[in-house]
């Protein structure tokens, strides 16, 4: 039953993170940014202050943060109550709670430094290394523990894998920095990259591109060597597809708000699928090698041997 807590914590808590990034993204849409001007406090004469719209939207915002500390906290109790050492419990419920605050500290930082776009950026990027390490937890919590047994980049599924996991990353941190650029600061007035939007757009735009052939070749692969990944694989590319088609539409028609916002939760969707794609290829790479060894053994050989036929 503990263990079983310790998942259903790890699912509040990494849905609670994804609800937040859509919710800093709102703050940003609606010139919300600076709302509250201070932090903690949400200025210098009230802790709290919903006299505006623009504070009561960034104090919902920050009241969110603080309801998902709960959870957040608890998964890191019941990681060190469910099981022994070794169990593959703590250390990812450590890396929820270390990255929750690390992003605490960023974002009171994005507001006294004006919205400073590397700090709005680096806001987003420690909220998908919270999603991950979420996600790894709720892995975690089931029955049977992630045996890691590192990565084969001989193994074709095992290295496209990885290649798309990067390439999702590097577009994501390319998105970033193409709203860093962009028109929607969250304020008015407030410093942006002095790159060329264009310019950007289009290395986000290309980075993706590979991303999603890459994921295609993996979908070619995948149907012969591990057809356990092809539901998640074929969501993970329905998502990015569907992200692309908002990309392209938001920037054609001159980024409009709405858009902006469905691409920003498209981002993080697309982002839970590709952890949990990864993890679908622990699992299978830990099933490959149980078999290999249950195979070997019951032979009366041992895998040192065999690994030299």
């Amino acid at each position: 039953m503990t263990r079983t807590r310790y998942r259903q914590l790890a699912i509040v808590t990494t849905v609670g993170i994804c609800v937040l990034v859509v919710a800093g993204g709102v703050v940003r849409l609606t010139g919300s940014g600076l709302g509250c001007d201070d932090w903690p406090n949400c200025n210098a004469e009230r802790f709290i202050d919903v006299s505006t719209g623009h504070a009561a939207i960034e104090q919902l915002n920050r009241l969110l943060s603080g309801l998902i500390g709960l959870p957040t906290l608890l998964l890191v109790i019941w990681g060190f109550r469910a099981a022994p050492r070794g169990a593959g419990l703590r250390w990812p419920a450590l890396g929820v709670l270390l990255s929750v605050l690390a992003n605490g500290v960023v974002g009171g930082m994005a507001v006294r430094g004006d919205l400073h776009p590397a700090l709005v950026q680096s806001h987003f990027l420690l909220a998908m290394a919270s999603i991950a390490f979420g996600l790894i937890a709720v892995r975690a919590g089931s029955v049977e523990p992630i045996r890691w047994h590192g990565v084969d980049l001989r193994d074709p599924v095992q290295s496209l894998v990885l290649a798309v996991v990067a390439l999702t990353g590097a577009a994501l941190v390319t998105g970033t920095v193409v709203t860093g650029a962009g028109p929607h600061a969250g304020e008015v007035d407030v410093r942006r990259y002095g790159f060329d939007i264009g310019g950007v757009a289009r290395i986000h735009s290309g980075t993706v591109i590979v991303a999603v052939a890459c994921g295609a070749v993996l979908a070619w692969v995948v149907v012969t060597r591990a057809p356990a990944l092809r539901p998640v694989l074929s969501t993970w590319l329905f998502v990015a597809i569907v992200q692309g088609a908002i990309g392209y539409a938001q920037y054609f028609t001159g980024v409009p708000e709405l858009l902006v916002g469905l691409h920003l939760a498209g981002a993080t969707g697309l982002w839970v699928v590709t952890v949990r794609m990864a993890l679908a290829a622990v699992d299978q790479g830990s099933v490959r090698s149980r078999g290999v060894v249950m195979g070997t053994e019951s032979e009366g050989i041992s895998p040192s041997s065999s690994a030299r036929v």
